[in-house]
């Protein structure tokens, strides 16, 4: 275990980077706690956070826009999730773009249903860039704040070998149901 924390010490920042390409806000908040024990710079995490998304959300934009025909294969089996990422794309437009970042589900659905339902580019790299920012510096100074909170919570849990898989458990179990509920909707 130690193995792996050191391992997450020395390449962290690189990991942050990779992992936020894909909008994980569970690196930024991991981040966020480590900085709250001294482990990482906060300010580090949240501007490589914030290039990370912005960069990855660029990216997705881009491959809607001009690469449409070559991903629309990859999508066959969510063509339903894409069209109404189009359709909220074009009612709700800064709105979205700017809530995307927090839910789980469409964070890689709408900037390519942006691109496909021909968004403008610098428009978008706007809203993205803003977005970008306060999702970083939201959810990174978030974490430091919770972070001895979330310290404690563990330390304890450690007191109680018993209590860890019980919590994993009821913790997986909130998940899936919320996950089983929202694709639903």
């Amino acid at each position: 275990m130690q193995d792996m924390i050191d391992t997450l010490l020395r390449y962290g920042y690189i990991v942050l980077f990779f992992y936020s390409l894909g909008g994980g806000m569970v690196g930024i908040l991991a981040a966020g706690v480590l900085c709250s024990q001294g482990k990482l710079d906060l300010y580090l995490c949240i501007s490589i956070a914030f290039i990370g998304n912005t960069l990855g959300s660029t990216l997705l934009f881009i491959l809607g826009k001009y690469y449409k025909k070559d991903i629309l294969p990859y999508f066959k089996n969510h063509k339903r999730k894409l069209a109404l990422a189009m359709i909220k794309v074009k009612q709700y437009g800064i709105f979205l773009l700017f809530i995307q970042k927090y839910i789980y589900g469409i964070k890689t659905f709408i900037p390519i249903a942006a691109g496909i339902a021909k968004y403008g580019f610098l428009k978008f790299l706007i809203i993205n860039t803003i977005s970008s920012f306060i999702w970083a510096l939201l959810l990174g100074y978030l974490a430091y704040i919770f972070g001895q909170s979330i310290t404690f919570i563990f330390n304890n849990l450690s007191n109680y070998p018993y209590l860890a898989p019980l919590f994993l458990l009821c913790l997986v179990g909130v998940i899936w149901l919320y996950l089983h509920n929202f694709s639903k909707k």
